[in-house]
């Protein structure tokens, strides 16, 4: 996958060159002085400066062989901190010809000492404008933008994007990450195991491109006190702009993840969302599409959490073309989904519907709705809808289902109800006698070697589970339907036994070390005991993700 290939290519950099150590406080110095600076390690990364140009104790400061810097080493038992006096150089390294440049800050002796490069009231406290370069175990601290990224394109067909990993950023005016483009700008980025605190946004994308991109890719982030996770101006066109993020956690903040598109960009946007707790004060995930650009919104897996009388997913306007998938999803407020005749896909499968108005407005594809749960929910389809709605093999718990169109009449199929009502064009066939739909729950995500992990059950009368663990997809497959897998089959160990009811098993894990580090994801498999012809022949229920550790 992306993130394992960038991994290895920085560690896997070929012949050492020269490393460049800085220990200045200050972030430019003056050359010739007795103190390597930051900027002026930059500048001999870029070649643009010289070793010739160095002091003699500057020069020092420079190891190795070779003739390339492609290391800036910046130690905290040195330089705990560096403050810049204005804005560094661009990180721009030697071209597609050169090695990738490492930044890298050297672990402290004490917990969490990580060296701080403190911008104050800069612009930016750090430019990019090559692919190739890793920025590592720094702490950003100030400035109005942590990381600014732009990057032309290479005319290469692969090429790596540039890499953020265990960093910490704090208090940026602006965001933590901006990713921004015009013309045929290709500005991309990988962002691993970092931690965003107490700014506005997170990540801010501008695309104002004409056949260039951006791309932005998050996995292990934790976002705390941050307004937006992500915040993305759609202004391209010609070509496809993506923001991912996996693994992460969002909270204190208002919204996970907004776009807002201008009306004549034709560029195709995607957000993708796996594996992602967002407890929000606003909107979870707030995408304004437009007629002339297919905008995608792909979530799988994740907890969407929205504040007192928002929404956990909001899809707009009707008049917009969207394609819309999501699945294994737990959605805590209101999910609203519009779309025009264009409209791709809309389907949702095996989600949990919590305490909100789900309205479905589409005139396009027609929503495919299977295996979810409706708990203390309306459901909605506006008398502005066109196409029909088909919900299959679901359960309805205190819920109304209300279908106020008279071309877009939604159909219960096969589905379970207690509580609640239909009014309107709505109606249901084949309804299920009894509920057929199990949880089950994953615990803790992070187990000690020689502990336990404890797998649980909630399930129906009649329905019983297998309990599977494997070895995690770290980019699973989500387009498929009817069931995804987030654990690798191949890998499968099933556990003997069947659970009915609520049960929890303690399954107990080796003193292996070399189980730290390796991700695991345990899944139950439901299947119907008395042979109830309302229920799956078989059901995944979501199930959870295990990293062993020390």
């Amino acid at each position: 996958m992306l993130t394992t290939t960038l991994l290895v290519s920085v560690l896997c950099q070929g012949p050492a060159n020269l490393t460049a150590s800085v220990d200045d406080p200050v972030s430019h110095g003056a050359l010739g002085d007795q103190r390597l600076s930051l900027d002026e390690a930059i500048r001999l990364a870029n070649g643009t400066l010289l070793l010739t140009q160095l002091s003699a104790a500057e020069r020092a400061r420079v190891t190795g062989t070779g003739t390339v810097v492609d290391t800036i080493l910046v130690d905290p038992a040195t330089v705990p901190q560096i403050s810049l006096q204005q804005p560094l150089t661009s990180v721009t390294g030697l071209g597609t010809a050169g090695p990738r440049l490492l930044i890298r800050g050297a672990a402290g002796m004490g917990a969490g000492m990580v060296p701080v490069l403190h911008a104050g009231s800069q612009p930016q406290a750090l430019q990019l404008r090559t692919h190739l370069v890793t920025v590592q175990g720094l702490r950003f601290a100030g400035g109005q933008v942590g990381v600014d990224a732009r990057m032309a394109t290479t005319g290469m067909p692969v090429m790596d994007m540039a890499m953020v990993m265990d960093c910490e950023f704090e208090a940026q005016t602006t965001c933590g990450f901006r990713l921004h483009g015009t013309g045929s700008d290709e500005s991309m980025l990988v962002v691993v195991r970092t931690s965003l605190k107490n700014m506005p946004a997170g990540f801010l994308l501008d695309d104002q491109t004409a056949g260039g991109s951006l791309m932005g890719e998050g996995e292990f982030l934790t976002f705390d006190g941050v307004g937006v996770g992500c915040d993305v101006v759609e202004n391209g066109a010609g070509n496809l702009t993506m923001w991912m993020l996996f693994r992460s956690t969002f909270g204190n903040g208002q919204t996970l993840a907004r776009k807002r598109r201008t009306a004549t960009s034709t560029q195709q946007f995607m957000f993708r969302l796996t594996h992602c707790e967002a407890r929000c004060d606003g909107d979870v995930v707030d995408v304004q599409g437009n007629a002339l650009g297919l905008t995608m919104v792909h979530h799988h897996h994740s907890t969407f959490v929205a504040g007192a009388t928002h929404k956990a997913l909001s899809v707009w306007p009707r008049t917009a073309e969207f394609d819309l998938h999501g699945s294994e999803m737990r959605f805590v407020g209101d999910v609203a989904v519009a779309g025009n005749p264009f409209t791709m896909r809309v389907w949702q499968q095996n989600n949990l519907y919590e305490n909100g108005t789900v309205t479905y407005d589409v005139d396009g594809a027609l929503p495919n709705l299977l295996w979810n749960r409706y708990t203390n929910c309306t459901v909605i389809v506006p008398a502005t809808a066109r196409s029909p709605v088909a919900v299959r093999q679901s359960e309805f718990l205190d819920t109304t289902v209300a279908g106020q169109s008279f071309f877009a009449p939604i159909a219960l199929q096969g589905c379970y109800r207690s509580g609640g009502g239909l009014s309107g064009q709505a109606s249901e066939s084949a309804p299920a006698p009894a509920r057929f739909l199990g949880t089950t729950t994953v615990s803790p995500v992070d187990p000690q070697i020689g502990g336990t992990v404890r797998v649980s059950t909630d399930l129906p009368f009649g329905i019983a589970a297998v309990w599977d663990f494997a070895i995690s997809y770290p980019r699973p497959v989500t387009a498929t339907e009817p069931v995804r897998f987030y654990g690798d089959p191949a890998t499968v160990i099933v556990l003997p036994g069947m659970a009915v009811f609520q049960s929890n098993i303690d399954v107990p894990l080796p003193h292996n070390p070399a189980l730290v580090g390796l991700e695991l994801y345990a899944q139950a498999i439901c299947l119907p005991l008395l042979g109830q012809a309302y229920a799956p022949v078989y059901h995944l229920p979501r199930g959870g993700l295990i990293r062993p550790r020390l």
